[in-house]
């Protein structure tokens, strides 16, 4: 809101009203200021930080995907997906390490190169598409509304392949889904696979184009010969930030918000270390971080910061709840059964043979290969770390948020009753 005169009166008889937060007072003096600096955005940003919390202008997201210049890190595997048109890909990754954002950086930029509208370049959520008809009438709904009554009338199994075809004509390009979320269309399809045998042929006449998300049931079907989604795409696993994409997340962000580090390597070092590299939780860290500025009316983050992040509930609850999320039974039972009997406050190393001398302990004999798949999920979701034979929690603050705010014991009586 620009104001003539002095804008100090105003600001401060506004300041406890519930719609404050929404404006910026930009006074006379404040505007001569912009007018006539070198650096007229940067002078804007300044202002409008001084008047507005820092934390509601975060551009950190952990709900919700991000493209553009809010999207960082990833631009290897974007360059694999974009430089090999000709490809199908399977991104893969466990929930909230950025697989829809992925997905959609690349939708954007392959409009960018084509142009805005391409009609050939279809984005479906499939985490609700949980039958073939679902699927195809959404398809037939991006491509060509006007055939949805055709459809209602004719068998999908006819209907559908003349349908992609006829579309791939009239577009006269090579038509380019991306379909996210993917693996509760494979559940829901892996009695028939009609569907899925469906979207292979028509990737194999060369004029169609997939490039899909998902976790736990894309992985396991793409190394799985009798399904169709066998060696069908090449896999692009996401997993944890390198330390150069968590340091660019962290710094460009805080410095377009004026934010100062103290100890700035050891702050961004020990940031890293406690989130093992994690984009989501380096994030819900940062949005943290500046919630704490905010209350102190601070803007230089020092090394005390980052103890007040471990007491910060909704930090626990983010980094347990997601560990809850992405694991299975045998997966959390085996992580509860090595707290119970590890040391935490130092590193601790242990192998198969001293994770399947724990299960015994309670009495219960896993196969190898199972163990191994667990440990393979779990260094995949970032939980354990492996070097040569030897396995480490990857976030020694991961164990003992978890042993803060769970009973460990308990947690693991709970998955044995439920089933390992």
């Amino acid at each position: 809101m620009l104001f003539d005169g002095d804008s100090e009166a105003i600001i401060r008889s506004t300041i406890s009203l519930s719609y404050r937060r929404r404006f910026v007072f930009i006074d006379t003096q404040a505007q001569l200021r912009v007018q006539s600096s070198r650096r007229p955005s940067g002078d804007l940003r300044d202002i409008i930080c001084t008047q507005i919390p820092i934390s509601m202008l975060s551009p950190y997201e952990t709900a919700a995907s991000v493209t553009g210049s809010r999207f960082f890190g990833r631009e290897y595997e974007i360059s694999r997906i974009l430089e090999r048109p000709n490809t199908n890909h399977l991104i893969l990754g466990i929930r909230r390490i950025g697989k829809t954002s992925l997905l959609k950086e690349v939708e954007r930029r392959l409009r960018e190169d084509e142009g805005e509208s391409s009609p050939h370049i279809i984005y479906l959520d499939c985490s609700d598409l949980v039958s073939a008809d679902d699927y195809i009438q959404a398809v037939v709904r991006k491509l060509n509304p006007k055939e949805l009554p055709r459809l209602h009338l004719q068998n999908y199994c006819f209907f559908f392949p003349d349908f992609l075809e006829r579309m791939q004509r009239m577009y006269k390009h090579k038509i380019i889904f991306l379909l996210d979320e993917i693996d509760n269309l494979i559940i829901a399809q892996r009695e028939r696979w009609d569907l899925f045998r469906m979207l292979r042929a028509s990737s194999n006449k060369g004029v169609f184009r997939y490039i899909c998300a998902g976790f736990r049931e894309a992985m396991q079907e793409q190394f799985t010969n009798a399904s169709p989604l066998f060696n069908f795409a090449q896999e692009v696993r996401l997993n944890e930030f390198s330390w150069k994409q968590a340091r660019e997340l962290i710094v460009l962000p805080m410095a377009h918000l004026g934010v100062t580090f103290q100890h700035k390597n050891d702050i961004l070092s020990r940031i890293y270390e406690k989130t093992a590299g994690n984009p989501n939780l380096i994030q819900y860290y940062c949005m943290v971080l500046l919630r704490h500025l905010d209350k102190n009316d601070q803007r230089a983050i020092t090394l005390d910061h980052l103890i007040d992040v471990y007491r910060d509930d909704s930090f626990k609850g983010h980094l347990v709840g997601s560990f809850m999320q992405n694991t299975t039974n045998r997966e959390k039972g085996l992580i509860y059964a090595l707290l119970n009997h590890m040391n935490i406050d130092r590193s601790s190393y242990f192998t198969q043979a001293d994770m399947d001398m724990v299960l015994r302990q309670h009495t219960i004999c896993v196969p190898h290969q199972t163990l191994d798949a667990a440990c393979d999920t779990l260094k995949f979701i970032g939980i354990l770390h492996q070097k040569g034979r030897d396995f480490s929690l990857t976030s020694p603050v991961f164990a003992r948020v978890l042993q803060q705010t769970y009973d460990v014991h308990f947690l693991f009586q709970k998955a044995m009753e439920e089933g390992l």
